[in-house]
């Protein structure tokens, strides 16, 4: 059985944190998908598009991660430590590369990104040719964009990243909290 990952982004707190990227995967079994789907969508409160961390008080960040705790997922984050002047796109790229492999190794077969502008969902998908064509992962990986709003798994990766960024920022509390279900891969420049 392959397994499926559910994928978003998040840049740190640039004061905090400079020059500091972060791609996280969600990663569950397939026919995990849906119960974990409903308990992460019942989440969302009225009137709100998405689940995302940076908008949620401290209350809800609190249940955010007692909900994360409880579900039949793993996480592994990847963060990039770029240089200045480095661009936002360089640091992802490196990310995803480094992601791809991990994921890769660990037979995650489907992968979902929450989607960008057509262009950057482009460069996404050249990136995973590249690196299919340079044997850097297996073949079989597919990599699909979903809408943030339309696909709540990716909510997961999201309060994963803000867990990961308010670690680096001084704030463990949350990240160590689920410290059994989160891999963090560094990468440096």
């Amino acid at each position: 059985m392959s397994w499926c990952a559910f994928v978003d982004e998040s840049e740190s707190n640039r004061k905090l944190d400079p020059d500091v990227y972060i791609l996280v995967a969600s990663i569950m079994e397939p026919n995990a998908r849906w119960p974990v789907r409903e308990a992460v969508a019942s989440l969302r409160l009225p009137g709100q598009h998405k689940v995302h961390w940076y908008h949620e008080s401290d209350k809800r960040r609190r249940l955010l991660i007692e909900t994360v705790m409880s579900l039949e997922v793993l996480h592994l984050a990847v963060v990039r430590i770029g240089t200045a002047g480095e661009t936002s796109e360089r640091r992802r790229r490196k990310c995803m590369e480094r992601l791809f492999f991990e994921l890769s190794g660990m037979g995650v077969r489907n992968i979902v990104f929450e989607a960008r502008e057509a262009r950057q969902n482009r460069n996404d998908l050249n990136l995973v040719r590249a690196l299919r064509a340079r044997q850097e992962i297996s073949p079989d990986i597919r990599v699909d964009h979903e809408s943030g709003p339309e696909e709540p798994l990716l909510w997961l990766p999201d309060v994963v990243a803000g867990a990961v960024v308010a670690a680096r920022c001084g704030n463990p509390a949350h990240l160590e909290q689920l410290t059994s279900l989160v891999t963090v891969c560094v990468v440096k420049a």
